[in-house]
């Protein structure tokens, strides 16, 4: 598919990564790009130089505006590329006429991609499902590239892949927003659950953004699934729905046992793997290893190139990643775990008693979930802002402590994991912002904390 944009002037909202991206696939293909970015320049190429961009960034733009200017109303854009963190209240958004296209960085990609497009959306794990199908999808010898909202834009490479590539793609609500014509040959909506109520003025209204990937799937290609989200199950879709989870809800592929089960395209039940083969064991992965294999097969893939990749995937940083050991005590990292409902689905059923650390900066979220989940924890440590709050919601459950920093936090959790046999988990229920750049600057604070006791590391701090 191609788009025609030589000459045409398109504002880009938003100059960081997905921005930089945006600009630099439009420039490549003829257009004019003006960025407009509310941080002022200084700050802005501090960003650039933080997130690798200072090669990209000067070949993205044909002009840049920051700090508060707006562009010339002359030439008139032919469309408009905000970036997933730009809301729709953005005043240069409510100012444009009601016939500029608003396009978002990935549906903007999707215009110039030859490949083959699967999209991953849901609350949680869609990165872990993404970079893990893009893994299994390249087990049978096409070239697969995981990109979109775990941090490398589609526009990156979105011109540069053949019609045998594949490009799977974490799509966030934001993203979903700006999504129109984007046609994936697979799609997954893993689950649904509370989150992002700061930007979103209803859970409705959050609902009604991952819906829209119901309604991009075309006919001839498959949504996937989970049968334990009876919201997405209601949702209708062109395409063929294929279900992972429960087989008596009609589920194409799921656990039975000590074994992940497929059911063939003639109805016949197949194995798939032992489930002690699957390279990440976590209760929440046994879940995305099912909606993988789905998704995998969905878009194509062999039986056993799926079962291949299942085995030997690594596993991405920050999702319940062992980082270290110090005696008996395991260090989980799973600071991507932004939300309650993340923490909730990673601590039920958990083989060892838990130690957590819970807080971080809040997004709207009640916590009051996570008292239900706590039949494993023997001990929660507090940060951050909303460690009161979370502190408050689990009195008279477990024991909980606070601690001002993580590195306090990580000590606290490690003397009371030794006496109790117990495993330290970094799971926060919580954004990062109040103490750190990001999840993965705070997960790799954790690992520094966790050396620092003289830990044997399994993760590089």
């Amino acid at each position: 598919m191609s788009y025609e944009v030589r000459g045409k002037t398109f504002w880009i909202l938003g100059a960081a990564r997905s921005g930089c991206a945006a600009g630099a696939l439009l420039r490549r293909h003829g257009a004019v790009t003006v960025a407009v970015d509310d941080m002022d320049e200084a700050e802005l190429r501090r960003r650039w130089e933080r997130e690798g961009l200072t090669d990209l960034a000067p070949r993205a733009f044909d002009e840049l505006l920051t700090g508060g200017a707006r562009p010339s109303p002359s030439p008139r854009p032919a469309g408009v590329v905000p970036s997933p963190g730009v809301p729709a209240s953005h005043d240069l958004l409510r100012s444009l006429p009601a016939d500029v296209e608003v396009l978002g960085e990935l549906e903007l990609a999707s215009r110039f991609c030859a490949a083959d497009l699967v999209a991953v959306t849901g609350t949680n794990g869609k990165s872990t499902v993404t970079a893990w199908c893009a893994h299994v999808l390249g087990q049978g010898g096409r070239r697969a590239e995981a990109v979109g909202n775990l941090g490398r834009p589609l526009a990156l490479v979105a011109d540069d892949l053949a019609p045998d590539d594949v490009a799977v793609v974490e799509v966030s609500s934001f993203q979903l927003e700006t999504m129109r014509t984007f046609g994936p040959r697979a799609a997954a909506i893993l689950n649904l659950a509370p989150d992002h109520l700061d930007r979103y003025a209803s859970l409705g209204d959050y609902y009604s953004a991952k819906r829209v990937m119901a309604g991009l799937v075309p006919a001839g290609g498959s949504l996937v699934v989970w049968t334990g989200c009876a919201e997405a199950m209601s949702w209708s879709t062109a395409g063929r729905r294929v279900l992972f989870g429960d087989p008596a809800q009609g589920a194409e592929v799921w656990i039975e046992g000590d074994v992940l089960r497929r059911r063939d395209t003639e109805g016949a039940v197949r194995d798939l793997l032992p489930v002690a083969d699957l390279s990440l064991q976590s209760p929440p992965n046994l879940l995305n290893a099912q909606a993988v294999a789905a998704l995998a097969l969905a878009a194509g893939a062999d039986p056993a190139s799926v079962a291949a990749g299942l085995r030997d995937y690594p596993g991405l940083p920050h999702r319940h990643q062992r980082v270290g050991r110090l005696g008996t005590v395991d260090f989980i990292d799973d600071s991507k775990a932004t939300n309650v409902h993340a923490v909730c689905a990673g601590l039920r059923g958990y083989p060892r008693p838990v130690v957590l650390i819970a807080g971080g900066s809040g997004k709207g979220e009640d916590f009051t979930p996570l008292a239900a989940a706590m039949d494993q924890v023997v001990g929660v440590i507090t940060i951050g802002q909303e460690g009161p709050r979370i502190a408050a919601v689990l009195a008279g459950t477990v024991p909980v402590e606070p601690a001002v920093t993580l590195e306090e936090a990580v000590g606290r959790a490690a003397g009371m994991a030794a006496e109790a046999g117990a495993v330290v988990l970094l799971s926060p229920a919580c954004a990062s912002f109040d103490m750190f750049a990001n999840y993965r600057e705070r997960g790799r604070a954790f690992t520094v904390a966790v050396a620092a006791l003289g830990a044997e590391m399994t993760a590089a701090t």
